[in-house]
């Protein structure tokens, strides 16, 4: 249909929308937002809703359909849920006062990464806006033309103003990017169209993340600078640290480019510095470690994004938002540099010790909203009555708060209370002027205390007054017409009128002026009503409209105070985080843990906290562990499956890393030697979507452990080569273990968890190497996991009484025992004969073949099914009878 055969309000709509041609339109028209076209036709689907037509008369109609503006929140939060955008363009102009067409402008682009509203936001996630910039690709490749690679990343949470940079140089660069997202979790992330990766390949790991390409324009590095030195009021941005951060840089400008285009409207005042953050002032947690332990989701059943059985959910007690959102950040963050560490665990155990005060603290906290997010909508001119009064009170406890810090003795908690600011002028400018009982929305009036301004009461004594001569004049009409049942009334349409039932109409006097006929009665105007009406209404728009005025003027000297604001959200974030460990440690029963610069990780009694808090039969069963950079480098653990060898690895990392974030941890005592990185390839995965078989992900997850630990780092492996045929897997866990444990190459703290019995052969052989096993029980016939960690090696897998556990059917059960019998009658002999026959010279640190049996003893009968089952068994029967060639 051509522009010229449409309405003039759909030519306005085309106009508009080819603007925004990949968003949703939500269209201004009275009081609905309404969508056309293929808009409403999707929208319809998505929002559940009804889907009519516009312009039904002429040939072809057009696809409507339409929300209330007051409801427009929630059906925009479930448009974004389904992963579109939302282009909001309202009536910029009143509609009364329009000469012809209501002017309509985009006012915001709804997106996931720059959201500020309440409804739309989860209260314990931060919603961050990112940005990655890379070096441009060069005609060779970098490693060809000798330059490393650089990648700049910048990320903005718009909701609290929080801004940063970092970048990321080497061969590394694009894992250790990778690995910062994943601690980050942007829901929107920018990046050149150009991106020397295929932006698919690199961002597969992130979770719920939409991208966005954007010209190269859009990192621009002299505009980038200018946009950024522009928004800080700074004539140079090296006072923030960004000196050489080119790339970085060049990302942060594209952050601000997007923010202007998607919210033109939006003043960003609440965005006021750049922070340069630096790798090597955290614990390197890359996005394997974050899932294998479960530190913010779980493995299974995170669809719905919660965070049960996970170290979040055993730690997060905070009672704020943003406390919340930092326990998260020091969970994926933990600290490498004692001195901050201690300093948090020394706050953490006063706390933990003074019950009384940490208990006021967590009474005072909980009436504390979201300071961070509402001073943001302050500054950002969309704060509400209601939210002023959240703030004021919020601050109200912050006095009581200050008394009770100062009383305390900690380093940490002392440099708080110094700092602490009551914000008493902000509590006291809303007490002042805003209404206990304000409205939700500006527009319904009702916002402003009286005294504030006497024309302001002037106003609202003749609305008051008003309403008393409707009144009067109601009982004077009745008395003058006798007509008991007259009764002045008011709607939007006609103003006040007056309604007399038909069973009155012949005592109506002349100069009643008739203006609409009902079924049952007829309503009449007359010019002494009118002139009421002009009075009263007249004083009731004057009132509105200065009322917003007023709260307004409120609503910007509260945003002068944003700084404030901002850091004081920041210092009752801590004092949460650190009441709330505290508060776990307590009924947790965890132990100080000591964390210095040694290389021994030493831990009494330690377990997992999340596993212990799960109704165990026989309650949990701690144990110790002994690990340095000397004669307990490499610890091999052997033992059946389901006897606990997982669990204890990843409860030995969590421990650690509980440690070094500042928390106390579950164990009788623990002695924490600092730890740079922690990396896990545990359990069984592949990546479709990359093409990546289960043992090709094993491997690449254990050459990025190879190439990037240092002697700092804590390793856990868990069934490394079992991915692939006995003694391929064999061979190759054998040699890891040997690289892992030479000093030359890595010499780092490992944990080594295997059914590769043969292992247990390098402790004699390689120095630093100790072999643990899970102590188990066998009688009549069943085993009894006692899921204690000993040292020694295992000689059994059990993996067919596991295999009957998990249910396979009873004969495949005994075909196993069957065949299990029968090959270990020979395989003492046979081992004999394997070893009598080894070539002179070879190596005998080296496994050596191994009869049938141990392929027996290595099935994973737990991952199959049972017709996989039988025919392994079946194909080993035939091997173990077919005679030896000549």
């Amino acid at each position: 249909m051509n522009d010229a055969d449409l309405t003039p309000l759909m030519r306005q709509y085309r106009e508009i929308k080819r603007a925004y041609h990949d968003a949703i339109l939500f269209f201004r028209v009275g009081d609905f937002y309404e969508m056309f076209y293929q808009d409403a036709e999707e929208a319809s689907g998505l929002l559940s809703i009804a889907l009519t037509s516009r312009d039904k008369g002429r040939p072809v109609p057009v696809p409507l359909c339409g929300v209330p503006y007051h409801a427009a929140t929630g059906y925009i939060a479930k448009l974004l849920k389904a992963g579109r955008t939302v282009a909001l363009c309202d009536q910029v102009e009143d509609p009364k006062l329009a000469a012809g067409l209501v002017r309509r402008e985009v006012v915001r682009l709804y997106t996931p990464g720059t959201l500020i509203d309440t409804e739309l936001l989860p209260a314990a996630e931060s919603n961050f806006l990112a940005a990655v910039a890379a070096t441009p690709v060069p005609a060779r490749s970098s490693q060809q033309s000798g330059r490393p690679p650089v990648l700049g990343l910048a990320a903005l949470d718009l909701s609290t103003g929080e801004f940063w940079v970092m970048e990321f140089h080497g061969d590394r660069a694009q894992a250790d990017l990778q690995d910062e997202l994943a601690r980050l979790e942007p829901r929107e992330l920018l990046h050149p169209s150009d991106l020397p990766h295929k932006a698919e390949q690199l961002f597969i790991p992130l979770r719920g993340l939409r991208l966005c390409a954007q010209d190269l324009s859009c990192f621009d590095r002299p505009a980038a600078e200018r946009a950024l030195r522009e928004q800080f009021g700074v004539g140079s941005l090296d006072g923030f640290g960004c000196q050489g951060l080119s790339l970085g840089i060049q990302a942060a400008g594209a952050v601000m480019r997007y923010l202007r285009e998607t919210q033109p409207t939006a003043s960003l005042g609440h965005v006021r510095r750049l922070q340069v953050r630096h790798s090597g002032h955290e614990m390197h947690l890359d996005s394997v470690t974050i899932r294998n332990l479960e530190l913010i989701r779980p493995l299974a059943g995170d669809a719905g994004g919660r965070k049960d059985g996970t170290l979040l959910s055993v730690l997060d007690r905070t009672v704020t938002a943003m406390g919340s959102r930092l326990m998260r950040e020091w969970i994926v963050r933990p600290l490498v540099q004692p001195a901050p560490i201690r300093a948090r665990l020394e706050a953490v155990g006063e706390l933990a010790e003074n019950l009384q005060a940490r208990a006021a603290f967590r009474a005072a906290l909980r009436t504390v909203q979201d300071i961070p997010r509402l001073s943001s909508r302050i500054s950002l001119g969309a704060a509400t009555p209601r939210e002023l009064l959240a703030l004021k009170q919020s601050v109200a406890v912050l006095p009581g708060i200050r008394s009770r810090l100062s009383s305390l003795r900690s380093p940490l908690l002392q440099d708080l209370a110094r700092s602490w600011d009551d914000l008493a002028d902000v509590h006291e400018l809303i007490e002042r002027t805003i209404l206990p009982d304000a409205p939700i929305s500006i527009r319904d009036g009702g916002i402003i205390r009286d005294g504030s301004r006497a024309d302001l009461d002037e106003l609202r004594k003749t609305c008051r007054e008003g309403k008393g001569w409707i009144a009067k004049l109601e009982t004077q009409e009745r008395e003058r017409t006798g007509i008991e049942s007259l009764k002045v009334r008011f709607n939007q349409v006609f103003g006040y009128y007056i309604e007399v039932t038909k069973a009155n109409l012949a005592r109506v006097p002349d100069h009643y002026i008739r203006k609409q006929t009902l079924v049952n009665a007829e309503r009449f105007i007359t010019p002494e009503l009118k002139e009421l009406e002009d009075r009263v209404t007249g004083a009731e728009q004057k009132l509105n409209t200065l009322e917003q005025e007023l709260f307004e003027q409120v609503r910007g000297q509260l945003a002068q105070e944003t700084p404030r604001l901002q850091a004081m959200g920041t210092a009752i974030a801590l004092l949460d985080v650190l009441a709330a460990l505290a508060e776990t440690a307590s009924v947790n029963r965890y132990a100080f843990p000591d964390v210095d610069d040694g290389g021994a990780i030493r831990i009494t009694e330690g377990r997992h906290p999340v596993v212990e808090r799960l109704d165990l039969p026989g309650g949990f069963i701690p144990n110790d562990t002994l690990l340095d950079l000397d004669a307990n480098r490499l610890l091999v653990i052997t033992g059946p499956n389901m006897a606990g060898k997982s669990t204890y690895l990843r409860q030995v990392a969590l421990i650690v890393l509980m440690a070094q974030m500042g928390s106390f941890v579950p164990a009788r005592a623990a002695r924490i030697g600092l730890v740079d990185r922690i990396f896990t390839r545990v359990g069984a995965s592949d990546n479709l979507t990359a093409g990546q078989s289960t043992f090709m992900v094993e491997m690449t997850e254990t050459a990025q452990i190879l190439n990037g630990a240092t002697v700092r780092s804590l390793i856990l492996l868990d069934e490394i080569g079992r991915g692939t045929s006995t003694y391929d897997g064999l061979s190759i866990a054998w040699a890891v273990a040997e690289h892992i444990q030479d000093r030359r190459y890595v010499g780092a703290r490992t944990l080594f968890a295997t059914h590769y019995h043969e292992l247990t052969e390098l402790a004699g052989l390689r120095e630093g190497i100790k072999n643990y096993t899970v102590l188990v029980r066998e009688r009549n016939d069943e085993v009894l996991f006692l899921r204690k960690i000993v040292e020694g090696g295992a000689d059994r897998s059990y993996g067919i009484h596991v295999a009957r556990l998990a249910g396979l059917p009873v004969p495949v059960i005994d075909r196993a025992r069957e065949v299990l019998a029968q090959l270990e009658r020979p395989s003492a002999e046979a081992h004999g004969q394997a070893a009598a026959s080894q070539a002179p010279g070879s190596d005998p640190s080296l496994p050596q073949p191994h009869p049938i049996i141990e392929e027996v003893r290595q099935m994973d009968l737990f991952s199959m099914t049972p017709l996989e089952a039988l025919n392994r068994l079946a194909e080993l029967q035939r091997r173990l009878d077919e005679k030896p060639r000549a």
